[in-house]
């Protein structure tokens, strides 16, 4: 229970942190709330939990500690929620755009993204049934429907939701098919509200000592540290393969951008997203994380029942 109610308290902390970070000056603000995020992680990597509960408990944490870093930045420009609108920025929402809080506007539409949102969840949960109920253990076969059903679906409902009530939140994955090459599925397809969060916490901060390669290639090194907290912390194994996928992927996109024409970008992307995957999604997160969350779906039989 203690260790239950501590992930909590960083949670909230982390989560409300930012509005303490805008009082201090921007460099100083930014090293405490990066600082903050690293005791956290030491604190909640040792908890002896369940690979799934630990995982949780860490991304809950990452997600709020973002926040805050999200917000400072966007504050600094002399914006900022009441603290009604920032506990939904901060606790309802899984985006990383404070704005769209702002105020309430009337007639947002809504009701195709909760179409589209009920129809992603129940291509993905009847595609996760027939893999689990097939036997199948073919990463790429696990996770598309995983994610068609969650981020395609859930969280697209959840947008539509907020549409509703007159926030316009902006859809969080957009259809990865239509990318025109690598970098577009990573800054404009895949994920848009964790962009928007390493563009505003790493790529500006940095750019401006690294350069715009030097800033950009830091974005894929950060994130692939931050996948290592939510991907090989939980289940203690797969460490560096996170972060060597993203690496990988950094060094494709400037790869892509001198070399690769054109007619050719959407394969380059197809090919350096896939090909490596594995080591995102190193076996362990496999079988503890992701199989154990399909073994909880229902079972039901592929073939015809015998006749009597």
């Amino acid at each position: 229970m203690n260790e239950v109610l501590t992930c909590l308290i960083l949670v909230v902390v982390a989560a409300l942190a930012g509005r303490l970070w805008v009082f201090l000056p921007l460099p100083c603000a930014r090293l405490a709330a990066w600082i903050l995020l690293v005791a956290g992680v030491v604190i909640l990597a040792p908890i002896d939990w369940d690979p799934i509960a630990r995982m949780v408990a860490l991304c809950s944490f990452l997600l709020a500690s973002m926040k805050s870093l999200v917000y400072l930045e966007w504050a600094a420009r002399g914006k900022g929620l009441g603290w009604g609108r920032h506990l939904s920025f901060a606790f309802l929402w899984f985006g990383m755009d404070p704005g769209a809080f702002m105020k309430r506007r009337p007639a947002v539409e809504w009701r195709s993204h909760l179409r589209i949102g009920l129809a992603c969840i129940v291509a993905g949960t009847v595609g996760a049934l027939v893999v689990r109920n097939s036997g199948g253990t073919n990463l790429l076969l696990v996770f598309i429907p995983m994610s068609i059903g969650f981020h395609y679906g859930a969280l697209r409902v959840l947008t539509a939701g907020w549409r509703a009530a007159g926030t316009p939140v902006r859809i969080l994955f957009r259809n990865p098919l239509a990318s025109t090459g690598l970098a577009d599925f990573w800054a404009a397809r895949w994920n848009l509200g964790y962009s928007h969060m390493m563009a505003r916490t790493v790529l500006r901060p940095c750019e401006a000592v690294l350069g715009t390669r030097g800033a950009t290639l830091a974005v894929f090194l950060t994130s692939g540290i931050l996948h290592e907290i939510a991907i090989t912390l939980p289940v203690a194994a797969g460490y560096g393969l996170p972060t060597l996928y993203f690496l990988l992927q950094g060094m494709a996109v400037e790869i892509e951008r001198r070399v690769i024409p054109s007619s050719l970008k959407r394969l380059w992307a197809a090919l350096c997203v896939v090909a490596p995957i594995g080591f995102l999604f190193p076996p362990e997160f496999r079988d503890e994380i992701i199989m154990r969350c399909l073994q909880g779906l229902p079972k039901f039989s592929l073939t015809a029942p015998a006749s009597l």
